[in-house]
């Protein structure tokens, strides 16, 4: 199953995800969200994230928001090259 990122042009959370991303060697779906036309809002969305902020990322069927808490995941079930010391 492939890792989809969900994520917003100017978001340095989303950034900071799609850099650990990229650090890992992962491959995943990116999934840009347009603020302007307010796709964070949608119904579709809000099931992922009822917050409505980015960035939101779907491993298979796990999802999580919030980018500390995505680094911290994909650095348990991907080790390797390790993100924190």
């Amino acid at each position: 199953m492939a890792i989809e990122l969900y994520w917003g042009s100017g978001s340095p959370f989303a950034w900071r995800v799609m850099l650990t991303l990229e650090v890992k060697g992962l491959k995943y779906e990116s999934k840009l969200l347009e603020f302007s036309k307010g796709e964070n809002k949608a119904p579709a969305y809000l099931q992922l994230n009822p917050r409505g902020k980015v960035p939101t990322l779907k491993d298979g069927d796990f999802v999580l928001y919030e980018s500390l808490a995505i680094m911290s995941y994909l650095d348990r079930k991907y080790p390797e090259p390790p993100l924190f010391g």
